[in-house]
């Protein structure tokens, strides 16, 4: 029988050791107390971490990035990982996969949404078109879907990412003003760990488009999501 420590254990559940020695004593996680220190049988551990997220537990930021890479297949933001990491990845994005077959966004939106911080703004209609073209910002949602053939067209609405020290300077160039979801014409997701690899994009790919659009209120945009997301 294989068994890691304590502390890896806790790295690869994004847990703290003190969380960890408690699942053992409760006995959510088997263990075995060697020379005064406790260690986790490996294969209980595994079986931890391709159990489906729950639905108050999201991913942090990274892992949530590093299972949509693993969705859409995007080899730049698998190759930086170890390949426990990638293969935890892989774990994650098929628990998503299944969840999106069996139409239960909701364990997207609870898994991925750690993912980024939205902001909803109001921006004149004539400045749009230029935000969603300029470099800082990565086309998402309602402004990609029919880049990835959804059948899901809005006019008048932006929707992407930008990364954190870059929000400041989009939202003075192209004077956003923070709005209610009523008054919105603008949602940007502000990406502050994680995700990296997504702004060498111009159109995000089909797998975050998937999550944006099953955090949307309008029917036809969540039922867009939930399909693009079965198709990954």
């Amino acid at each position: 029988m294989e068994y890691v420590s304590v502390a890896e254990a806790a790295a690869r559940l994004e847990v703290s050791p003190r969380r960890v020695r408690q699942l053992i004593a409760d006995g959510g996680l088997a263990g075995q107390r060697v020379g005064g220190a406790w260690l986790v049988v490996a294969d209980d551990l595994e079986s931890r971490l391709k159990s489906p997220p729950s639905s108050g537990r999201p991913l942090s930021s990274p892992s949530a990035w590093d299972a949509l890479a693993a969705l859409s297949g995007v080899k730049e933001g698998l190759e930086p990982l170890s390949p426990s990491a990638r293969s935890r990845a892989r774990s994650r994005a098929n628990q998503l996969r299944r969840h999106s077959v069996s139409i239960d966004s909701a364990k997207w939106r609870s898994a991925l949404r750690r993912r980024a911080q939205l902001h909803r703004f109001y921006g004149h209609p004539s400045v749009l078109a230029d935000l969603l073209d300029d470099r800082r910002v990565v086309r998402s949602g309602v402004s990609a879907a029919h880049h990835h053939g959804a059948d899901l067209v809005v006019v008048g609405d932006a929707e992407g990412y930008v990364r954190a020290n870059d929000l400041d300077g989009v939202m003075d160039e192209y004077a956003l003003s923070e709005a209610s979801t009523a008054d919105a014409n603008v949602w940007l997701r502000v990406v502050s760990k994680g995700g990296d690899w997504l702004f060498r994009y111009r159109v995000a790919p089909a797998s975050v488009v998937a999550a944006d659009l099953m955090e949307r209120d309008g029917y036809r945009d969540h039922a867009a999501g939930v399909k693009l997301g079965a198709d990954l």
